[in-house]
């Protein structure tokens, strides 16, 4: 018997998910259910915090309980397209049909180390284009990614996990949320420290320092870690849902709650405002982070002092002004991350770069830094004659246009 759950809000976050889950948990564990037809045909607005959820309950209701569930897409254009490519589809009904992406903020699986290493680093590469943020924000970004999806790996007892990253350039925000559907917090603090009776108790728990299940792997620094930047970060949230627990730190107040029905695994969702700076080491009790942002984008095997950026490998054609802001984007934001630091951009295999493409790159990247700025921290190799006339070109005219200005 197929059973239908219409959902007649317009909007699927959180509250949303959570409405779902209670009908859910009634249709399947309590009225056996397994043919479900989820009709989002009334949705106009999705968000990371209440599709990604869904999926892993979605799962665990399919594995556990052989569940079969339909998908009825958004009527308005623009969320169906977005749950499409954001892969909530491919993910949510795998026989649908509906092809993964690797799209600017989808979700993706990752089920061992090889896999989560070669996600998180595609992942900065993405976030790197996509905005300019402020001083410490992408170190910050990097160090939460790697520990709280490592602890997905060590913690959760099951093959897999999910990793959305969605930015808002507009809006100067980031979220990142990280789900799986395992064992959950409170089962593995519990087996270390049995004291903690509740479920959101022992999340709260976990977010001391040095609070590990796992001595043998850490030092139980990864969340609690997490929740000192969130802290400092002016606008920062992060909220931790697992089994019949959920603990929230959002208005400089931390919310310890009970929840039911028990959420399958664990969901943690960070919230970062991108124009805040973060003092990483103050978060991190004075430690630096063990692997620096750089390191993670172009290998350590690098000269001291240079980055280097082969631009074939950015984009197919240099040809226009968005795929510039893209490239700029990257670029200042690599300076930022070291000040100090020369970046090199090889040219190799570049033969054309159109006049719209080099001022939206190196004519606003000359105005940003000055000239003399812009001469000591990039330098350009294997350039063709054509290209750098029009670099010089472009740079030349930026700068005349400044001081014309002043």
């Amino acid at each position: 018997m197929n059973n239908e759950i219409a959902f007649n809000w317009d909007r699927f976050d959180w509250q949303a998910f959570q409405k779902a889950q209670s009908i859910l948990f009634n249709l399947v564990e309590k009225q056996g259910h397994r043919d479900i037809r989820l009709n989002f045909s009334n949705l106009k607005l999705v968000f990371p915090n209440g599709f990604v959820p869904l999926i892993v309950l979605a799962e665990r209701y399919r594995y556990s309980h052989g569940v079969d569930f339909a998908l009825v897409l958004p009527d308005e254009e623009v969320c169906r397209r977005y749950i499409l490519d954001s892969n909530y589809a491919a993910c949510l009904c795998p026989d649908g049909g509906h092809p993964i992406t690797d799209k600017p903020n989808a979700l993706h699986r990752f089920s061992d180390d090889t896999s989560l290493n070669e996600l998180i680093d595609s992942q900065i590469h993405q976030v790197l284009e996509r905005a300019t943020y402020a001083q410490g924000v992408l170190q910050s970004f990097e160090w939460m990614l790697n520990e709280v999806a490592g602890n997905v790996l060590v913690h959760a007892g099951v093959d897999h996990g999910w990793m959305q990253v969605v930015v808002h350039p507009k809006t100067q925000h980031m979220a990142v949320v990280v789900a799986d559907g395992g064992v959950g917090i409170p089962q593995t603090i519990r087996a270390a420290f049995p004291m903690q009776e509740h479920d959101e108790d022992a999340i709260a728990h976990a977010l001391k320092e040095g609070i590990t299940s796992r001595p043998d792997f850490g030092q139980g620094k990864g969340l609690t870690g997490t929740l000192q930047i969130v802290k400092i970060n002016q606008g920062g949230r992060l909220s931790i849902h697992s089994q019949k627990g959920r603990v929230e730190w959002m208005n400089d107040r931390m919310e310890i709650k009970g929840d039911f029905p028990p959420f399958p695994g664990t969901f943690v969702d960070i919230q970062l405002n991108t124009a805040v700076p973060i003092e990483i080491e103050r978060a991190l009790w004075g430690d630096a982070p063990a692997y620096p942002f750089n390191d993670a984008l172009y290998g350590k095997d690098t000269t001291i002092g240079v980055m280097r950026m082969q631009l074939a490998d950015e984009a197919a054609r240099f040809g226009n002004r968005l795929t510039g802001l893209r490239i700029r984007n990257k670029i200042e934001n690599l300076l930022a991350t070291a000040p100090n630091d020369v970046l090199e951009i090889d040219f190799s295999g570049v033969e054309l770069i159109a006049s719209s493409f080099a001022d939206e790159v190196f004519g606003k990247l000359a105005l940003m830094l000055g000239f003399v700025g812009f001469g000591s921290r990039i330098r350009f190799v294997n350039v063709n004659k054509f290209c750098r006339g029009i670099i010089d070109d472009v740079v030349q005219s930026r700068i005349i246009q400044s001081h014309v200005k002043k």
